[in-house]
């Protein structure tokens, strides 16, 4: 029967493209040679094999190796599942596919060893026995940290038995019960040996403004993996950026729009001017400082600076050709700025000290 053929379609092509001619042929169906070809090029038609076939470990492993999901169609006696080499041959394919498992086979150590040692996430399906074996659970975590998700919480809080895990893929952390993440003590001790632990605290603590002022008093480029909303808390920032000066990169809109803090930047860096918000940067003040460091600043002031003959005067009696280069061409023809540039009259105020 599975050599059939008409014209150059084999029987098997032919129910590849009706599948719904299978319902119609029972001979088609108790074919095994044929559901053999069928099952390895489209795993789905099993829904549609005889219960011989769904009952087949041979049969079924083809058509679960060609689409897991098949396995739904096996057939629902517990026989197969009894089958050492089937269940050893269905998780080598994917340990995922423990979900179509029986409780009793899912409850099997033996089983969920396999099962993990193939796809680490396979731990979600295991008894609750099981998730709180530590070899097992290690074994899976090894192969995907995310299986941690699926353990018993006492382990998930477990420092002795996560620290080891830690060790080798810090990712671990991350997937930690929020009871362990969120303590502060614990928490900190991590982050004094690195900082990038902090991004796997609880969000709870990566907000708590006064644990992350902690923090960058010792790892100021911490910053980066608090919540972000302390990235606009302007005196955070500084305060990070004090201790590890990286840290002004992580700075948000808020922060520069602070006058303070924008002029606590300038003075160590006149560069971070062009960071600053409009209005920050259209400050006479801030301006001063950024200028009397370098004539360049000039080019980082607000428009309106840019035509102020007392602001281009700080950058031009340093640098002729930077003022040139950056201020409004109108300033040039200002009468007080024409007496101060020809060394006429320069108010005193325009004098940099």
């Amino acid at each position: 029967m599975s050599g059939y053929t008409a014209g150059n379609m084999t029987t098997a092509d032919r129910i590849l493209a009706q599948p719904e001619l299978l319902r119609k042929n029972d001979a088609w169906r108790l074919d095994k040679d044929l559901m053999k070809q069928v099952l390895g090029r489209q795993g789905q038609l099993l829904r549609l094999a005889s219960e011989e076939v769904r009952a087949d470990p041979d049969l079924v492993l083809t058509a679960v190796v060609n689409d897991g999901d098949a396995l739904q169609f096996a057939d629902d006696d517990e026989s197969l599942w009894k089958n050492p080499r089937f269940v050893r041959s269905v998780l080598d394919v994917n340990g995922m596919l423990l979900h179509y498992a029986p409780e009793s086979v899912r409850s099997s150590r033996d089983v969920l060893k396999a099962a993990v040692s193939s796809s680490g996430e396979a731990l979600q399906y295991a008894s609750d026995e099981l998730k709180a074996d530590k070899t097992l659970v290690a074994c899976a975590v090894q192969r995907h940290v995310t299986a941690l998700d699926f353990a018993a919480e006492s382990l998930r809080r477990d420092r002795s038995f996560l620290e080891p895990l830690m060790a080798k893929t810090p990712r671990v952390l991350g997937h930690a019960s929020d009871k362990l993440r969120s303590d502060k003590d614990y928490m900190f001790s991590l982050i004094q040996k690195d900082e990038n632990m902090l991004q796997y605290a609880s969000d709870e603590l990566r907000a708590d403004r006064d644990f992350i002022l902690k923090v960058v008093q010792i790892k100021g480029d911490a910053i980066r993996h608090a919540w972000h909303t302390l990235w606009e808390d302007h005196e955070v920032i500084l305060a990070a950026a004090k201790q590890d000066p990286r840290a002004i990169r992580h700075a948000g809109k808020a922060s520069w729009n602070n006058r303070d803090f924008v002029l606590g930047m300038v003075t160590k860096n006149w560069r971070d001017l062009r960071h600053a918000s409009e209005k920050c940067r259209g400050d006479r003040d801030i301006a001063r400082v950024a200028i009397k460091q370098d004539p360049q600043a000039l080019q980082f002031v607000a428009d309106e600076l840019k035509e102020d003959p007392e602001i281009v005067y700080w950058a031009y009696q340093q640098d002729e050709r930077a003022a040139e280069q950056y201020a409004s061409a109108s300033v040039f023809a200002e009468r007080s700025f024409a007496l101060a540039a020809a060394g006429v009259r320069v108010p005193p105020e325009w004098v940099l000290a």
